[in-house]
């Protein structure tokens, strides 16, 4: 058995169990200590389990909510490969949605990079900063959330109720099979889930660090016809669990 095999085996075996133990594990893959030492250390690299002494646990899934000037310092370049990644989705003269947060800055960036003629509609002020000059571009305002630099509110709701996007791209805090597509701010809750109400398609994009993790809102189930974009850092057992579960993950810029 493959090493990767092997880990995927033991994910499985932690999901049901939360804990697994590595005598036990040599026993039932019949491999040496020394093996299992290794598998565990690197699937504790890939953030699935945290190892205690005579094992390892799964670990938590719950995504820890984080402000926006120190999400903008993390997993930097993973949110510029997901972002180079989803421009295949895009092309010229596009009406498309764009969410809020860290992630969509990047996006943002690499939109100005691209494309010269997009309609962007969103309710992030970092957003339009940065493609203001460049695109078309519709501002969904009303009250304004200082800690997200965006603007909430049934003022923004009701304007982006009243538009039309070919395609919305979205940036949750969390992604989970079990428990759907989730972030954390309630105040920006309704406008994420009109902008997938109000769009023909839908992208999710996440870095891999928010893939099997949840947070406090749910703001849709996964859904098999949405495209679901992320980083290359994403693990071998996450890919082949969404494999499993027929969704269309697109990984890195190939």
């Amino acid at each position: 058995m493959f090493a990767k095999e092997r880990q995927h085996k033991i994910y499985s075996m932690l999901k049901e169990t939360s804990a697994v133990y590595t005598s036990a594990l040599v026993e039932h893959f019949g491999v040496s200590f020394e093996t299992i030492r290794r598998d565990l250390l690197e699937m504790e690299q890939n953030g699935l389990l945290i190892r205690v002494h005579g094992g390892a646990v799964l670990n938590s899934d719950m995504k820890p909510y984080m402000n926006l000037p120190d999400r903008n310092k993390m997993q930097v370049e993973q949110k510029n490969d997901l972002a180079l990644n989803a421009l295949k989705f895009i092309s010229e003269g596009d009406i498309i949605g764009v969410d809020t947060g860290s992630t969509a800055i990047s996006f943002a960036k690499a939109l100005k990079e691209r494309f010269k003629r997009l309609t962007v509609i969103t309710h992030s002020l970092d957003v339009f900063n940065i493609i203001c000059n460049t695109f078309s571009v519709i501002l969904c305002s009303g009250y304004y959330l200082p800690e997200e630099n965006s603007f909430y509110g049934p003022l923004a709701l009701d304007m982006l109720k009243n538009l039309h996007m070919q395609k919305a791209f979205i940036f949750p805090s969390a992604v989970s099979i079990e428990f759907g597509i989730c972030d954390y701010q309630k105040d920006l809750y309704q406008i994420q889930k009109q902008l997938i109400y109000s769009s023909d398609e839908i992208y999710i994009l996440a870095d891999s660090s928010k893939f099997e993790k949840k947070a406090l809102l749910k703001l849709s189930d996964m859904k098999k016809e949405y495209t679901y974009v992320t980083d290359s850092d994403i693990s071998e057992e996450l890919k082949i669990l969404y494999q499993k579960h027929n969704i269309n993950l697109c990984i890195g810029r190939n």
